[in-house]
């Protein structure tokens, strides 16, 4: 009795660890990026008695095994993804299958991996996690946009307030339609300087015969707020269309001198029928000077930092850890885990790399757990722990019974 006593004991403490692991998957349903636990169990010592061989005349007997209870040998962690959602945060992420974010101090160390995603931008204009860990990235050519794999990803900063110098325009295009007996027509193109000041080209039009027409150049500083176009020396030409309306030749129009420079104007795709004005812009390159306003993470895990005139460019790209052996990853609290001797070698790529996932940009993932197998497992092992207790009280009557013998 006093073994049965010791038996139901080990029953009680497996069940209530079990018990625990259960209740910690159900309170952290809705934490972002929790991985569910299951609990394990195994049978203890057994006290054992050895079989005899049988002698010709007898036959042998079955060796006795009599076990001394159970305890829960460990957890094993499910990795398999939750439900993922689209919150439009804009510095929030979420993994699409294997791996993990990796997050770690300001010098690049002590590196932790998560599946949670909440990141956001500190004081200092890094990315960091709710915990304050920054989180780790390759970074992009600041001139280019293009990332830099070859090294080791860090804490990434985000260059805001940063100026970009603007880029000069070197061509633009005017297309469609000039109607005839149209005497006088005039088309606007926004163009830029080298200090990416903002200005207004304008292309004026006048009919000199049917078919045939002059135009001139004029500019007017919009940076400088100036309200007057002033005509650009030596710029203009004329433009000739076929007997039906095509130019003639085809290839028309000229270099207008700007800014050390000049501007490729193309006006081959001009027509002159009779129909109404379509006059438009297209091909008009270089850029006005801007600084850094924003940030936000895009799908494939790239850093987009966006600038004061809404262009964007690549400011880095997150990294992605990847083990051989997920199981053998340590929970340190926070929605992180630490690698330990039985992870096998990390890999670190970023996203679609070595067999990682896709990360989603302004996504959050779920926990995976289901309430429903989680309150199964619930009252499973909650029987299991009455259970063992009636072993007990069984056990304590047994005794009683065996004391009263002597009375």
């Amino acid at each position: 009795m006093i073994k049965a006593l010791y038996t139901s004991i080990t029953g009680m403490n497996a069940t209530q660890n079990a018990l625990s692991v259960t209740s910690n998957n159900i309170a952290n349903a809705q934490t972002v990026g929790y991985k569910k636990q299951k609990a394990m169990f195994d049978d203890l010592l057994y006290n054992n008695s050895i079989g005899a061989k049988g002698d010709g005349k007898y036959a042998g007997t079955n060796p006795k095994s009599i076990g001394n209870g159970v305890k829960m040998s460990g957890t094993v962690t499910d990795y398999s993804d939750g439900t993922i959602t689209l919150t439009g945060g804009k510095t929030q992420a979420a993994m699409e299958g294997n791996g993990f974010f990796v997050v770690g101090d300001s010098k690049g160390g002590n590196m932790e991996f998560t599946r949670k995603g909440t990141f956001g931008i500190s004081s200092d204009y890094y990315i960091t996690n709710t915990e304050g860990q920054y989180v780790f990235a390759y970074p992009a050519n600041e001139a280019t946009g293009e990332v830099d794999l070859s090294g080791i990803p860090g804490p990434l900063q985000i260059p805001m307030g940063t100026a970009i110098g603007g880029i000069r325009t070197s061509k633009g295009t005017i297309k469609g339609n000039i109607p005839t007996g149209e005497k006088q027509i005039t088309q606007d193109l926004p163009v830029y300087d080298n200090a990416g000041n903002t200005w207004t080209m304008r292309v004026e039009f006048k009919q000199t015969s049917e078919h045939n027409y002059t135009y001139k150049v004029q500019m007017r500083n919009d940076s400088k707020k100036e309200t007057e176009f002033k005509d650009v020396p030596g710029a203009g030409g004329n433009m000739t269309f076929d007997a039906v309306g095509n130019p003639n030749p085809k290839e028309q129009g000229a270099n207008i001198p700007f800014d050390g420079g000049s501007i490729k104007l193309d006006l081959s795709h001009l027509t002159n029928h009779p129909t109404d004005k379509t006059l438009s812009v297209t091909d008009v390159d270089g850029r006005a000077a801007a600084t850094v306003k924003d940030c936000l993470i895009a799908d494939g895990g790239y850093v987009m930092v966006k600038y004061s005139d809404g262009s964007m460019k690549s400011a880095g790209q997150l990294a992605v850890a990847m083990f051989p052996n997920e199981g053998g990853l340590m929970k340190t609290g926070n929605g992180n885990y630490t690698a330990t001797n039985t992870t096998g070698i990390l890999a670190l790529g970023t996203s679609g790399q070595n067999g990682a996932g896709k990360v989603r940009g302004g996504a959050q993932e779920g926990a995976n757990v289901d309430l429903s197998v989680e309150f199964v497992d619930l009252m499973l092992y909650q029987r299991g722990f009455q259970g063992n207790a009636k072993v007990i009280k069984v056990s304590d009557e047994v005794l009683n019974e065996v004391v009263n013998l002597i009375r």
